[in-house]
C-alpha cells in the first residue's frame, strides 16, 4: 500500500476505500500508528497508543462485511489524556501524580463515538492539568508527555491547552481527534497548527468522565482537518446524558451535516471587527474577508462589548477545587483533596519544574460555592458575558455569527458558554498559520457551520507540514 493512498485522509475518503476495497480499517490503524512511531518522538503529540487499536479495526473490518453501517465505522480518533477511557489507556491529564491512574470506563461521549464505529487510537498530550496547574507552564508541556511541537515548525507555538490533539492531527497521526475546552483550549491549538476546531455550547456534549476545571465552561470538542470531517464527530459526541444536567433538553434541530451547504451562508449577517493586530495579520483578515463576500455573507462593522469586570472576576479557581475533589473521590489514585496533590508536587518538584501557582491559588477557596464573593462573580459572568455582552450584540445587530482573526476573544465565548469554529487560511511570513474564528450565541452551532463551511470552500487548504 502506498503511503499516498492515505495521506490526508477524511472520513468520506477512508469509507470510499472500504466500499471499494482499497484499503481496510486495519490498513488505515496501521499507518497511523507507523507514523506515531516515525515522527512522535519530536512532536510529543501522543502520550499514549490504545493497545487494543488493531483489534478494535479488526472488529470494525467484521462489522463492514456485515453490511454495517455508522458514521464513524473504521475511523481513528485520538483523546485528550483528561478524558476517560477504558481498558489499558491511562488518563494521566498529562501529571505525573496521576500517571498510574486507569480510569477503568469510557467518557461519556467515548461511548457514543465507539457506539458510532470509531477506533480509539490512544491518547493525546496536553498542557498538564489542562494548563490549570501554573502561569508560568509552556503551551503543550506535561510531565507525562512532554513539550508537544508544532509540525509547522519547532519554533511556533503549538497552542494550548488540547496541543497534541491538535498537532497529531496537523502531522497526520490520527485522522481525528477530540480536545476539551475551559477557555480557549481548543480554539487556540487548532489556530496554530492550522486545523478545524469546533468548540460546542456548553452542555451540548456530556461533560461527563472529564477531568474538570470550571463546571460553568467547561466542554468537549472534535479537531480534524475538515470542516465536514469535524460536523461528522460533533454529530456524533452530543446528546443527552443523564448524568449531566448542562445536556438535558438542549435544542434539537436537523442533522449537523445538513449544514454543509455553501448556498445556506447567502444573505447571512455576520459581524466583523477592525483588529488591533500586526499589518501582515489585518491584510490576511481582510483577505479572508473578502472570500465570505463572495460566498454573498453579508458583512456588519462591529465592535466588541468590552467589561474589565470579565477579566478581574475570574470563578475557574473556586470551581475547581470542588471539581477535582469530587472527580478524585471516584478514582483510586491516593489523593482525594487539590491539597494532596498539592504537598505530592512539594515532594516531587522534578515533577512540576514551572511550579503549581493555580493549584495553589485554587486550593485558598473554600470549594464550596456559597459565597456571595463566588455567586456574584458567577451571576456577574452570566450578564457581562452572555446575556449584557454576546447576545445583546447579536440581536442589537442582528446578526448570525461574528468571525474574528485568530482566535481573539475566546475568553468571552468561554464564559458566555457559547460555540466558536476555527478555519484554517493561510500561513504567515514567519510560517506560523493564520485562521479565523466564527462564533454565536449559545447552540447557533448550524449557523456557524454554514458560514464556515462557506468560507472553507473558497480557501486552498494550506499545505501540510512536511511529515511524509
Amino acid at each position: 500500500m502506498e503511503q499516498i493512498q492515505l495521506h490526508e485522509l477524511t472520513i468520506e475518503r477512508a469509507h470510499r476505500g472500504y466500499k471499494e476495497g482499497q484499503f481496510t480499517a486495519r490498513d488505515v490503524t496501521a499507518y497511523y500508528l507507523g507514523r506515531i512511531a516515525a515522527y512522535n518522538e519530536r512532536l510529543h503529540a501522543v502520550i499514549q497508543v490504545n493497545p487494543d487499536a488493531l483489534f478494535e479495526a479488526e472488529a470494525a473490518e467484521r462489522a463492514y462485511k456485515k453490511g454495517v453501517r455508522k458514521p464513524l465505522l473504521g475511523i481513528p480518533v485520538l483523546i485528550k489524556d483528561n478524558i476517560e477511557t477504558a481498558g489499558l489507556m491511562r488518563t494521566t491529564a498529562g501529571a505525573a501524580a496521576m500517571r498510574h491512574h486507569f480510569a477503568g470506563r469510557d467518557a461519556e461521549l467515548v461511548k457514543r463515538l465507539r457506539a458510532d464505529g470509531a477506533i480509539i487510537l490512544g491518547k493525546a498530550n496536553l498542557s498538564e492539568w489542562a494548563n490549570f496547574l501554573t502561569e508560568d507552564m509552556p503551551n503543550g508541556w506535561s510531565a507525562v508527555g512532554g513539550q508537544t511541537k508544532n509540525p509547522y515548525g519547532d519554533q511556533l507555538d503549538v497552542g494550548g491547552s488540547s496541543s497534541g490533539s491538535a498537532s497529531a492531527v496537523a502531522a497526520n497521526l490520527t485522522l481525528l481527534a477530540v480536545g476539551s475546552e475551559t477557555s480557549g483550549s481548543i480554539v487556540h491549538p487548532s489556530v496554530h497548527n492550522s486545523i478545524v476546531g469546533i468548540k460546542p455550547t456548553v452542555g451540548l456534549i456530556s461533560r461527563s468522565g472529564i477531568i474538570p476545571i470550571s463546571r460553568s465552561q467547561d466542554t468537549a470538542g472534535p479537531m480534524a482537518r475538515t470542516l465536514r470531517d469535524a460536523v461528522v464527530a460533533l454529530q456524533t459526541m452530543c446528546g443527552e446524558d443523564s448524568t449531566d444536567p448542562a445536556t438535558w433538553e438542549t435544542p434539537i434541530g436537523p442533522p449537523y451535516v445538513t449544514c454543509l451547504d455553501v448556498r445556506q451562508a447567502v444573505g447571512m449577517r455576520v459581524g466583523f471587527i477592525k483588529p488591533t493586530i500586526s499589518d501582515e495579520e489585518v491584510d490576511l483578515y481582510e483577505q479572508a474577508l473578502r472570500l465570505l463576500r463572495q460566498a454573498e455573507v453579508e458583512l456588519v462593522e462591529i465592535t466588541l462589548p468590552k467589561h474589565t469586570a470579565l477579566e478581574q472576576a475570574d470563578i475557574l479557581f473556586d470551581e475547581f477545587k470542588l471539581g477535582i475533589e469530587a472527580y478524585l473521590a471516584n478514582t483510586t489514585v491516593p489523593f482525594k483533596t487539590l491539597s494532596d496533590l498539592i504537598e505530592w508536587n512539594a515532594d516531587h518538584l522534578e515533577a512540576i519544574p514551572h511550579g503549581q501557582t493555580l493549584f495553589e491559588q485554587s486550593d485558598s477557596c473554600s470549594g464550596r460555592l456559597v459565597e456571595a464573593s463566588y455567586l456574584d462573580r458567577r451571576i456577574d459572568d452570566v450578564h457581562l458575558a452572555k446575556v449584557d455582552g454576546m447576545d445583546e450584540l447579536l440581536k442589537a445587530q442582528k446578526l448570525d455569527a461574528i468571525v474574528l482573526p485568530h482566535d481573539m476573544n475566546y475568553d468571552m465565548a468561554a464564559k458566555a458558554g457559547h460555540p466558536t469554529i476555527t478555519v484554517p487560511y493561510k500561513r504567515k511570513e514567519s510560517g506560523a498559520p493564520f485562521g479565523l474564528s466564527f462564533t454565536g450565541t449559545s447552540f447557533a452551532e448550524r449557523d456557524l457551520i454554514r458560514v464556515a463551511y462557506a468560507f472553507e470552500q473558497f480557501v486552498t487548504r494550506p499545505t501540510p507540514p512536511d511529515y511524509s
